[in-house]
């Protein structure tokens, strides 16, 4: 009667591990498939990333990535693209400043709509990633 028992058991604790539900498999950020291919189903795709900013936050990295995307976008469409940076360095008693100003223009006659298809976080390294397609 024991041996039963313990048979019983033994078979509903088995049984029991086979009819939990498998977890989803976590895919890392660089192993999403559009990181190296964006195009999509005919549709002209590109990505954005950044590195952490220098405000620290997550809405600024966000923001970066995607106005990267965009400008990622907008050459493959023609847009003509004018980036101007000007950096000055100083050096006062061994402590050193620098400071970096850029400005954008953009010309174009056409209209670039896209929308955000995904996006995703290195574990890794901390850097964000947008994925957009053209609408």
């Amino acid at each position: 009667m024991l041996k039963n028992s313990i048979l019983s058991f033994l078979t509903l604790v088995l049984f029991s591990g086979c009819g939990s539900t498998p977890q989803p498999v976590s895919i890392k950020c660089e192993d999403k498939p559009w990181m190296f291919n964006p195009n999509s189903n005919g549709k002209i795709g590109a990505v954005g990333s950044s590195m952490r900013t220098y405000s620290g936050t997550n809405n600024s990295q966000r923001t970066l990535a995607i106005t990267r995307a965009l400008d990622e976008l907008s050459l493959q469409k023609g847009v003509k693209v004018s980036l101007t940076m000007n950096k000055t360095e100083t050096l006062k008693n061994n402590k050193s400043t620098t400071t970096l100003d850029s400005k954008s223009t953009y010309s174009t006659n056409n209209k670039i709509t896209a929308h955000i298809q995904d996006a995703c976080k290195s574990n890794s390294s901390g850097e964000f990633f947008v994925w957009m397609l053209l609408d």
